[in-house]
């Protein structure tokens, strides 16, 4: 039991069956265009309002949870900000795809990034670094942050 639990994480059977049942000339290709389609908006870039907004001279307020600019009166979410002032969204390159959690799926989409939760039955995260370890992804850290915060009473 113990090393089903910590060796085995998705069962990618789904995966499989799909590809194996398109192999070949003639097959029923929906189910494998349908995987291709999910697969492109896993690669597609993920659109960062946030920063935009913040180069562009906007404000987080940690009080207000929303982003104000002197030029409005309004306190915004990012993409409103960017839509007011006509910024365009910078775009953060996908580089890899890894299997999570749906409890890591989460707090990945918490924080903006990209996961999806139904690649042929297994989440997907589109993680926008590489070339180090997960653990000092800047996101990785400020979730292991929260979970090491103390529980005020």
């Amino acid at each position: 039991y113990d090393l089903v639990r910590r060796e085995v994480f998705y069962c990618v059977s789904s995966l499989v069956d799909t590809l194996a049942t398109n192999y070949g000339a003639g097959a029923n290709l929906f189910a494998l265009d349908a995987l291709a389609e999910q697969a492109f908006e896993l690669s597609a870039p993920l659109l960062d309002y946030e920063e935009a907004a913040a180069d562009a001279g906007w404000k987080w307020s940690d009080d207000a949870h929303c982003f104000y600019h002197g030029d409005f009166d309004d306190c915004m979410l990012a993409q409103e900000a960017c839509d007011m002032s006509g910024i365009e969204p910078f775009e953060r390159e996908v580089f890899e795809h890894w299997i999570v959690s749906d409890w890591l799926a989460d707090k990945l989409e918490e924080r903006g990034e990209k996961v999806d939760r139904d690649f042929a039955g297994m989440t997907i995260w589109a993680r926008t670094t590489t070339g180090q370890a997960i653990s000092m992804d800047y996101v990785i850290e400020q979730i292991a942050a929260d979970l090491n915060k103390p529980v005020s009473a």
